[in-house]
């Protein structure tokens, strides 16, 4: 549709600083609302028709200041006196709306986009519908404005109940009537109900995807196909969960765009038309007919009343609702077959090849509801909360990796251990330990849930068993002094000493180190040392932190260091009491080094390290020692599950291999620190004898050291190991808040 956009108005509003905790504050949303700005202008749109406002980040003030020097604050007061006021006497024919910042669900499901006088505990927002009602009544001129533009790059996600509570009703922006109906809306969020827009490391990817694909439409004077755009912002989030770089489903909902109404979820197809799946379709249909009694068009109505709250699409627009509608409104929404044979079923528990039917289409078990709790009781734990959620799910079920910064993720992840026929989900298994041990606040809640789920799938009975045994589990933890059976590395042991050598500074190798303790998230410091020590200092005082702990021989000892002190020898550090002996022969050493593990290949890093669990030795990739930084590089990268190396490079070499293989994401590297490399390789291969599995290498290493330490010669004293565990970081780890 050809448009002159110089008749085009803009709001742009963004909100970053909020007047609550550091914890709050999000930077982002103005270099987002400045790259909207120069998109408009770049169209054509006079800079004097856009209006900003913004709550900024101290250091993005400058940069806000020289884009747009008029811009307003968004404080409460002036975003009302723009929408309702400001906006009755603009002369245009589109009006383009843009809103980053945090968001919630607040009562009722609303959704409340935060205004920057939110406290931790006060949420005070506008209701984000009523951009939608505003846009269709006289605070618009009559004669003027054709068609609207919302765009909003913000969370919805649900609070935890002890915040839910605490949350104001969002405010609308009108109580005006509607009385411009027939004006179009285009509506794009950043993410559907329940939902972040924030993906790892902080970073929303919704605006700069919207921007990127609206440059592409055309640039100045050219017309602008906004159903196109849309389906270019899907397609390129849709190849990003492909790659599992994204999680992210925004949504577009249509108001008489071209005089029809619909709405477009950017995420998997509302119906399934895969024919191995259309007879599971078919049985829904079926079982829901059957649901449904003698009274279909009544029980569908008051069902689809109930769905109202729960689903995030319209129901269909039929006056009398039928099975198959019901269940393809189902399909549009995440975990709604599932709600919707719960909510006709009134909970009794649901046939297995019913069940079998609502996985096949959704993957999902939990309904829409449980599923919701879940995330805020999660979202209620602290961070070494939800570690010691999923490292229950490893020790349960294998070494997987549930994202325990996020509690959607985690839930997303817990979900995916889908029940088998009969059985008690696993997910409620992991709960239930959980909860045993940890006793907390929430442990009682997270039962309680856990019990809830259990009977409406008719296994009461089996989740009382697993509840005793999970209390047993947590007697016997407790009774051998463990706050948790948290902790375990894949080479088995309970805990873990973390000593960071910081790089050496002046003569002498001088250098500052701090040492914590690690049980899972359970961190304690056990020496902070700030004045530069040398080598032999730093042993000394090792050797007497170390004899002031309970001895256990599965203890991993982690040295984080540079890249360029990985050749350090600290496993042949030698104690003098009460036997001379290595610190490798007493504990597992290894070597930790997280340079060149910059955000964007943290995700390789990790599904490496995913390997580690499973795989075996024979598993590790060889790296002959004539190979360059370049080739070490190239053969890293031919295989993305590959979980590590070995490498017979002799030592004045072994910088570059180092670097390659830390920027490539490989989290295991055995070397040996002097043999040449036609030696090291029957040394090595000698450390890993027979097919054995992988995570027993740090033990493995620890028995052929102490089998050294009488004989200087034997090469177990020279192996050295890079164990780097993604799970099991330093302390000092910078939480982020999602918008």
């Amino acid at each position: 549709m050809e448009h002159d956009w110089r008749r085009t108005h803009a709001v742009i509003v963004a909100v970053e600083r909020y007047r609550g905790s550091d914890a709050m504050n999000l930077d982002g949303p103005v270099h987002d609302a400045l790259g909207m700005r120069t998109w408009l202008t770049g169209r054509g749109v006079p800079p004097e028709n856009i209006q900003l406002l913004a709550s900024p980040m101290e250091h993005n003030r400058a940069a806000l200041e020289a884009a747009h020097p008029g811009y307003r604050p968004a404080e409460r007061a002036d975003v009302r006196e723009v929408f309702r006021e400001g906006l009755r006497e603009i002369d245009a024919d589109w009006l383009w709306i843009y809103w980053a910042g945090h968001g919630v669900q607040a009562r009722d499901g609303r959704w409340s986009l935060l205004f920057p006088e939110t406290h931790d505990t006060d949420l005070q927002g506008l209701d984000a519908d009523s951009l939608i009602t505003l846009a269709r009544t006289e605070h618009l001129p009559w004669d003027a404005v054709d068609r609207v533009t919302v765009v909003i790059d913000a969370c919805r996600r649900a609070l935890p109940p002890h915040l839910h509570e605490l949350a104001d009703d969002p405010q609308p922006l009108t109580k005006d009537p509607q009385t411009r109906s027939e004006r179009p809306v285009f509506w794009m969020r950043a993410c559907q109900a329940g939902a972040v827009a924030m993906e790892q490391e902080g970073a929303g990817r919704f605006t700069s995807v919207l921007l990127r694909q609206l440059e592409a439409a055309g640039g100045a004077g050219a017309a602008l196909d906004l159903d196109q755009v849309g389906r270019a912002v899907q397609d390129e989030f849709a190849r990003m969960r492909e790659t599992g770089s994204s999680r992210q489903h925004p949504t577009m909902h249509v108001i008489n765009w071209e005089q029809q109404e619909r709405t477009v979820r950017l995420g998997p197809p509302a119906a399934t038309v895969d024919p191995k799946k259309r007879r599971f379709r078919e049985t829904l249909v079926w079982e829901v007919a059957a649901l449904l009694g003698a009274d279909p068009a009544g029980a569908a109505a008051r069902v689809a009343a109930r769905l109202c709250a729960q689903f995030t699409t319209a129901p269909p627009g039929t006056r009398s609702l039928s099975a198959e509608e019901l269940v393809d409104w189902a399909l549009e929404n995440p975990h709604g077959t599932v709600t919707l044979l719960a909510e006709l079923s009134a909970r009794a528990p649901v046939r297995p090849e019913i069940r079998d039917a609502c996985r096949a289409l959704q993957n999902k078990w939990l309904t829409r509801a449980e599923y919701v709790e879940l995330v805020a009781l999660l979202g209620r734990l602290d961070e070494r909360g939800r570690y010691d959620v999923a490292e229950e799910t490893r020790a349960l079920f294998g070494l997987i990796d549930p994202a325990f910064h996020d509690p959607a993720r985690l839930a997303d992840a817990l979900e995916e251990l889908l029940p088998k026929p009969d059985r008690l989900p696993q997910l409620l298994r992991v709960v239930e330990r959980f909860a045993a041990v940890d006793d907390g606040p929430v442990a009682a809640d997270l039962r309680t849930w856990s019990l809830r789920c259990a009977e409406r799938l008719g296994l009461k009975g089996q989740l009382m068993e697993r509840r005793g045994e999970a209390m047993e589990y947590a007697e016997a933890v407790k009774a051998a002094g463990l706050a948790q059976g948290q902790g375990a590395s894949p080479g088995g042991g309970r805990g873990s000493i973390q000593i960071r050598l910081h790089p050496s500074s002046g003569p002498g190798q001088r250098r500052a180190y701090e040492v914590w303790t690690r049980r899972g998230e359970d961190v304690h410091a056990l020496a902070k040392v700030d004045t530069p020590a040398s080598l032999d200092e730093i042993r000394g005082g090792l050797e007497a932190l170390l004899s002031a702990q309970t001895y256990a021989p599965d203890t991993l000892l982690e040295f984080f260091v540079s890249a360029t002190d990985l050749e350090l020898a600290v496993h042949q550090w030698q104690f003098a009491r009460p036997v001379k002996r290595h610190l490798g022969t007493d504990y597992p050493v290894v070597m930790r080094c997280t340079e060149f593990r910059e955000p964007q290949r943290h995700d390789l890093w990790k599904r490496r390290w995913s390997r580690v669990g499973t795989a075996g030795t024979q598993e590790l990739r060889w790296l002959p020692g004539h190979m360059d930084c370049g080739e070490v590089y190239r053969v890293v990268q031919q295989s993305m599950d590959t979980p590590g190396a070995l490498t017979t490079t002799p030592s004045r070499a072994r910088a570059d291999l180092f670097n390659a293989c830390l920027f490539g994401g490989v989290p295991v590297l055995v070397w040996h620190g002097e043999a040449e490399p036609s030696i090291a390789e029957d040394e090595i291969r000698e450390l890993l004898g027979a097919e054995r599995p992988l995570s027993s290498l740090p033990q493995r290493l620890r028995e052929l050291r102490s089998d050294s330490d009488p004989y200087k010669s034997h090469h177990g004293g020279q192996m050295a190991l890079l164990w780097d565990d993604p799970h099991r970081p330093l302390p000092d780890r910078l939480d982020l808040s999602a918008p």
